[in-house]
């Protein structure tokens, strides 16, 4: 293994808070790739080229000693039995050979730490680049290759799953704005609920959250969704929004799976009624989201035209509460804060307006899409 420079960089940082003495990682080049006295990076070390050559430290009792070399000690760095560099503590032997042993085992620890963590990167970006073609259908590859490739990897295709996508909900008012640091964040606390299963899969693709779920193993997604997003928004003051889809049996239904969860998190973004959507749960949405954007303008354009975008909007208010309290005048003056009086004259001035008026159930359902596909243009 060849230490990189940023980690070198990391281990000399990290020891110097320890002890406050001068640092140095040396490659098996015998050249100074990190040091906490900068002005020794990149030159050569005779001292290391010894310690590299008798796999043993060696202490350099005055400057010069060796090419390049200050007072100090000198220690062999191993990882899995071979030697990748050399860590050197300046100082006289009195003042930093206590520090030899200690140096020597943190520097391998840390060098192990990051090699776990770079396996694990490389163990996620391949499963994300195997689930994203199954799912993109990048490639048409047999069955043969495309289950060799899935035990590979250890993820089964071949039982019953269930997709969801997640995407966190941007609230610029609230300043709630997606960053890299808090999507990676986000990642690993939706995978801390899955990963009682290895075969619950997740994946980030641009802003959304691909879980891969084993429908064995969970009985109520709906349920794993509301948790999460709790949890999320008491620890992060931020909103996930999960679409799910229906499950699949195999790799063709699992595409339309994640097509489906797809489609239900759209729902979710644009109304901002719900923040969890089961695609077996559209009903109007579904087919409001098959319309054309130039239908849809058509559409609101012919019912509002009399009215100014002012007036429109003051009425969505109106209208979402008079739908979601089922025609009710006294429950939705109620939550208007208005006389019951009041809202007969503005629904009757809606009617002059439009030609339709919401206490005829006819024209109730022209109204109802309307509202719908006003809230989903404006949301885009």
């Amino acid at each position: 293994m060849k230490v990189p420079e940023y980690l070198a960089r990391d281990i000399v940082e990290n020891i110097k808070e320890i002890i406050n003495q001068d640092i140095n990682y040396i490659d098996t080049d015998a050249v100074i790739i990190a040091s906490t006295n900068i002005s020794r990076v990149g030159t050569f070390h005779g001292g290391a080229r010894r310690v590299l050559k008798k796999k043993d430290e060696v202490i350099i009792q005055y400057d010069g000693e060796y090419e390049g070399t200050k007072q100090g000690i000198n220690l062999p760095v191993f990882f899995q039995n071979d030697i990748v560099g050399v860590i050197g503590i300046t100082g006289s032997e009195e003042e930093v050979g206590k520090y030899g042993k200690i140096i020597k085992q943190m520097t391998e620890i840390l060098i192990k730490e990051a090699y776990v963590v770079e396996q694990e990167k490389i163990e996620r970006e391949s499963r994300k680049q195997f689930i994203e073609e199954l799912l993109y259908r990048i490639h048409n590859e047999d069955k043969r290759t495309l289950n060799m490739r899935s035990e590979l990897l250890n993820i089964r295709i071949d039982i019953p799953r269930i997709v969801m996508v997640a995407r966190i909900y941007q609230d610029y008012d609230n300043n709630a704005v997606s960053t890299p640091l808090l999507q990676e964040k986000v990642y690993n606390f939706i995978r801390s609920y899955i990963d009682f299963n290895k075969q619950n899969l997740i994946i980030q693709s641009g802003m959304n959250y691909i879980l891969i779920l084993d429908k064995k193993s969970l009985n109520d997604i709906s349920s794993l969704a509301e948790s999460i997003h709790d949890s999320i928004k008491d620890k992060y003051e931020i909103k996930l929004c999960f679409g799910i889809g229906r499950c699949s049996i195999d790799v063709d239904e699992m595409r339309k799976s994640y097509e489906e969860a797809k489609k239900a998190l759209d729902v979710v973004l644009v109304t901002k009624e719900k923040y969890v959507m089961n695609y077996s749960d559209l009903d109007t949405d579904l087919l409001l989201n098959e319309v054309s954007d130039l239908t849809k303008d058509t559409f609101i354009d012919g019912v509002f035209k009399k009215m100014k975008p002012t007036e429109i909007d003051g009425y969505m208010e109106i209208l979402i509460r008079y739908f979601k309290n089922n025609g009710s005048i006294t429950k939705t003056a109620d939550e208007l804060f208005i006389h019951k009086n009041t809202l007969q004259y503005k629904l009757n001035k809606l009617n002059r307006l439009t030609g339709y008026d919401p206490r005829i159930t006819k024209d109730m359902v022209v109204l109802y899409l309307a509202v719908k596909i006003y809230g989903q243009i404006n949301n885009k």
